[in-house]
C-alpha cells in the first residue's frame, strides 16, 4: 500500500484549467489577409521566375529558322539535299560542298548504298524553289527539274548512273 503524501506548497495552489499551454493573441481579419497576400505574392514570384527560366533555357537550347536571304528574288536560305544513288559513293560530299562554296544551305549529302538510281535529276517542293534549282545548275551541271509536292525535302539533288560531273 502507498503511504499518504504530504502536500506542499504547490498542491495548495487552485487549479486553473483554462489558462494551460501557450497562449498568443488570435489573427485577425487583416493579420490573415496579409500573411495571405505575401504567401501569394512569393508563389508568383516563384512561378513567373520558373516560367521565365524554362523560357530562356529553351530559347537558347532550340535553333532558330534561319532568316531569308534573298538575292534576285531567290531564297538562298532554301535547304538543298544532295543524294547520291549513282552506285560510286564519290558524288554526295563533293557536290554538296560545290553548293556550301557557292553560299547555299545544305543540311544532307548522302549515298545510297543500296539503290541505284538510273536518272539524274533535280526535285523541287514548289514552283518558286525553280530558279534556286537553275541557279544550282550553274554549280552542278545541267539536270531535269521535276515538280514533286510530295517530296520529302523542299529540294533534292538525286544523281544517278547516268550523272557527268561539271567540269571547270
Amino acid at each position: 500500500m502507498a503511504k499518504p503524501v504530504k502536500p506542499d506548497l504547490i498542491d495548495q495552489i487552485a487549479a486553473d484549467y483554462k489558462h494551460a499551454g501557450r497562449h498568443r493573441a488570435k489573427k485577425s481579419a487583416r493579420d490573415r489577409w496579409i500573411e495571405f497576400s505575401w504567401l501569394a505574392i512569393a508563389s508568383v514570384i516563384l512561378s513567373s521566375s520558373g516560367y521565365l527560366g524554362l523560357q530562356y533555357a529553351v530559347s537558347s537550347i532550340s535553333s532558330p529558322a534561319p532568316e531569308k536571304r534573298i538575292v534576285n528574288g531567290i531564297d538562298l536560305n532554301t535547304p538543298i539535299t544532295v543524294i547520291d544513288g549513282s552506285g560510286t559513293r564519290k558524288y554526295a560530299s563533293p557536290i554538296g560542298q560545290a553548293l556550301l562554296n557557292g553560299k547555299l544551305v545544305v543540311p544532307y549529302s548522302r549515298t545510297l548504298d543500296n539503290i541505284v538510281l538510273t536518272k539524274s535529276r533535280i526535285k523541287i517542293q514548289k514552283e518558286e524553289y525553280r530558279p534556286l534549282a537553275k541557279r544550282m545548275m550553274l554549280i552542278i551541271g545541267e539536270l531535269p527539274i521535276v515538280l514533286d509536292q510530295k517530296a520529302k525535302y523542299p529540294i533534292e539533288v538525286r544523281l544517278g548512273s547516268d550523272y557527268v560531273p561539271k567540269t571547270l
